[in-house]
């Protein structure tokens, strides 16, 4: 995890580098920010617009006949917050994670919190980032809940859209081949 001051070394850098490429090309590059995390060893963003709070859960409560991949639920500023395992939504074969960190999304209805075994931070994506295909080996669950794959640093990565998962959830639209609960 980066510290505070490593943070804002590198937004003073991004400023910096959108400034060169602007003055040399002419062309307004747009940023965006998201959550940098694993699900299993795939790297995945979540934009940071999409997401209210990142926090941890120490406990929550188990639900009878719901899917595997939702935990259960917990308590989150007056609501209830339906916790969803993402690893074992998206990767069902492997193990979840003993330390995880939840992501607060708004629902239509309801509060959801998605649950990511590992939290790398924050990372800054440039327009200009360029594109890259799906994983091979990954499920068709990856690509109804992921806007774009770009290559960052020479690894593959997803950028999930929590909003468009929440809302399958909300409708009931989703179990672990995405199709219907």
């Amino acid at each position: 995890m980066a510290t505070p001051y490593e943070l804002l070394a590198g937004l003073a850098l991004l400023r910096e580098k959108k400034r060169s490429l602007r003055s040399e090309h002419e062309q307004d590059l747009k940023e965006w920010a998201g959550f940098s995390v694993h699900i299993g060893q795939q790297v995945c963003l979540i934009p940071c617009d999409q997401v209210e709070e990142v926090m941890t859960i120490s406990s929550f409560a188990g639900v009878r006949g719901v899917p595997a991949f939702v935990r259960g639920v917990a308590y989150f500023r007056a609501q209830l917050l339906t916790v969803v395992d993402m690893l074992a939504f998206l990767l069902p074969q492997w193990r979840p994670s003993s330390i995880s960190k939840v992501f607060v999304v708004r629902g239509q209805q309801e509060w959801f919190g998605l649950q990511i075994g590992e939290f790398d931070g924050v990372r800054h994506v440039w327009s200009d980032t360029p594109s890259a295909p799906m994983p091979a080996h990954l499920s068709n669950s990856w690509q109804r809940y992921t806007d774009q794959w770009l290559s960052l640093e020479g690894q593959i990565v997803a950028v999930l859209n929590a909003r468009n998962f929440v809302k399958a959830l909300e409708k009931g639209e989703l179990d672990n081949l995405g199709g219907r609960l």
